[in-house]
C-alpha cells in the first residue's frame, strides 16, 4: 500500500462487513484487545464480545444461531448503537462478517439506524486462497461433498452465483465484486472502502485500519488465534464424518451448534496439528479457474466507484495460489485428532448444568444430557442426605452408649 490513506472524517461510524475468511476475526480481536487505547484516540468499539455475531445476525439476517433468543440479541445490537450515539466518539466501529449476507431489509435497517455518516469497509482476498478454508468451514457445519466434487460444483456456478444448490452461500459471500457493487448502490462509492488483503504482509490489514481510523502505527495487533487454524486433510475428513453422522435425528441444529460446531470443531482446532500430516491440496484446474474468476472480479471492483486500498492484481496472482495437487484417501484415524475432537465435545457436556429445568431452547441431545446430569445430581443429593442421617444415628448411638457406661 504505497498511496497514503486518508482518514475517515470525525463522526463516522465504520462498519466492517467482512466477508468471511478475509481477516475479520483478526481485526475483531485486534480492536477488542485495544479498546482502552482506542478510547484515548476517540475511537469506540462497543459490545460485550470481540465479535457480536448473534447481535449482528438478529438485525441483518432476522435470525440467530439455534438455541439463542433473537429478541435479546436484537436488543443488544440496538444497545451497542445507543452507546455509540450517547458517547459520541470521534469514530465508532462495528465489525461482523454477518453483514455481508444482510437481507435487503436488514441492510436498510443497519444503515438507517447508524445514519448518513456510516462508512462501509469490505476486505477481499483472492478466491483461490479461500476455497480450501471455506470447504473446511462448511464441513464443520453441514454435510458437504468431497473437496474435488465441491470445487467442481462451486466453480461451475461462479457466473450464476444465485443458482447454486451446493453451499449456496459461498458466492453470496465471495463474489466480492457483486458485494462491493451492492453496498456502493446502497450508500455511494464515496462511502465504501475496499481493502485488498495480502497474506504475505501481516501488518497490511491492521495498518489500513489504523490509517482509516487515524490511529498511531502499530496500535492494532491481531492476537494469535489458535482456535481458527486450518485443519489437515485427515482432520477435515474426520470432522466431516462426525458431521455426517450428527446431521439427522435426534440431533437438531441447536445440539449440532453446541456439541459439534462449538465443541468438537473447536477442540480439534485448539490442538496442535500433526506436523507430518498432509495439508489440503487443490487441483490445478481449480486453481486456474479461481484465478480467472478473481481477474474478472478485480475489473468490476475497479469500476465500482469504491475506494480501493491495495493491489487488485492480487486477486488473480498465481504466486498466492495454495499447494497444488490431490490428496490421497485417508485410511487411518490420528489418535491425537480423535482425542482433541472428544475433548471439545466433553467441554460442552460439562457445561450442561443440572439446573431445575433444561434451557427452553435446548435440543433433544442437550435435554438428554441434562436429564442424566440431573439424575446424577439427585443421586448424589440422596446419598449425601442418607450419609448425613447415618452419621447422625451413629452419633446418637455413641451418646447413649457413653451414658450407659457412665451409669455403671
Amino acid at each position: 500500500m504505497t498511496a497514503p490513506i486518508t482518514p475517515l472524517p470525525d463522526g463516522t461510524t465504520l462498519v466492517h462487513i467482512g466477508p468471511y475468511k478475509t481477516g475479520t476475526t483478526a481485526m475483531q480481536g485486534a480492536l477488542w484487545e485495544a479498546r482502552e487505547a482506542l478510547a484515548t484516540h476517540g475511537v469506540a468499539y462497543p459490545g460485550e464480545l470481540a465479535h457480536e455475531m448473534n447481535a449482528a445476525m438478529a438485525v441483518a439476517l432476522g435470525r440467530v444461531d439455534p438455541g439463542k433468543d433473537i429478541d435479546a440479541f436484537r436488543e443488544r445490537w440496538y444497545a451497542m448503537v445507543a452507546a455509540l450515539q450517547a458517547d459520541r466518539p470521534r469514530i465508532g466501529v462495528l465489525s461482523s462478517e454477518v453483514y455481508c449476507e444482510a437481507t435487503d431489509d436488514g441492510a436498510r435497517t443497519v444503515l438507517d439506524v447508524l445514519g448518513p455518516q456510516t462508512h462501509v469497509v469490505i476486505t477481499v482476498r483472492p478466491i483461490v486462497r479461500l476455497l480450501g478454508s471455506q470447504w473446511q468451514q462448511y464441513g464443520q457445519n453441514v454435510p458437504v461433498p468431497s473437496y474435488g466434487e465441491w470445487l467442481r460444483a462451486i466453480l461451475d456456478q461462479a457466473e450464476d452465483p444465485d443458482g447454486g444448490t451446493v453451499t449456496p452461500s459461498f458466492w453470496q459471500r465471495h463474489r466480492h465484486d457483486r458485494l462491493v457493487e451492492r453496498w456502493v448502490g446502497l450508500v455511494g462509492g464515496d462511502r465504501v472502502s475496499v481493502i485488498v488483503v495480502d497474506d504475505r504482509d501481516h501488518r497490511g490489514l491492521p495498518a489500513a485500519f489504523e490509517s482509516l481510523l487515524g490511529l498511531p502505527d502499530g496500535l492494532l495487533r491481531p492476537p494469535a488465534d489458535k482456535t481458527n487454524r486450518s485443519l489437515t486433510f485427515a482432520e477435515a475428513t474426520l470432522m466431516q464424518e462426525l458431521v455426517d453422522r450428527t446431521a439427522r435425528a435426534p440431533w437438531t441444529s441447536a445440539d449440532h451448534g453446541r456439541f459439534i460446531r462449538f465443541g468438537a470443531a473447536r477442540g480439534l482446532q485448539a490442538a496442535p496439528p500433526d506436523p507430518a500430516a498432509e495439508r489440503l491440496l487443490t487441483p490445478g484446474w481449480a486453481i486456474d479457474r479461481a484465478l480467472e474468476v478473481g481477474a474478472g472480479m478485480a475489473e468490476r471492483i475497479a469500476a465500482s466507484g469504491a475506494r480501493v486500498i491495495g493491489d487488485l492484481g492480487l486477486l488473480s496472482d498465481r504466486a498466492l495460489a495454495p499447494a497444488e495437487g490431490e490428496n490421497a484417501p485417508v485410511t487411518a484415524i490420528d489418535p491425537g485428532a480423535a482425542a482433541a475432537l472428544a475433548v471439545g465435545i466433553i467441554s460442552k457436556l460439562t457445561g450442561v448444568h443440572p439446573r431445575p429445568e433444561h434451557r427452553d431452547l435446548a435440543g433433544p441431545v442437550e435435554q438428554a444430557v441434562w436429564s442424566r446430569h440431573r439424575a446424577v445430581a439427585e443421586h448424589w443429593d440422596t446419598e449425601r442426605d442418607q450419609d448425613g442421617a447415618r452419621r447422625t444415628a451413629a452419633r446418637e448411638l455413641a451418646r447413649r452408649a457413653r451414658r450407659r457406661l457412665g451409669e455403671r
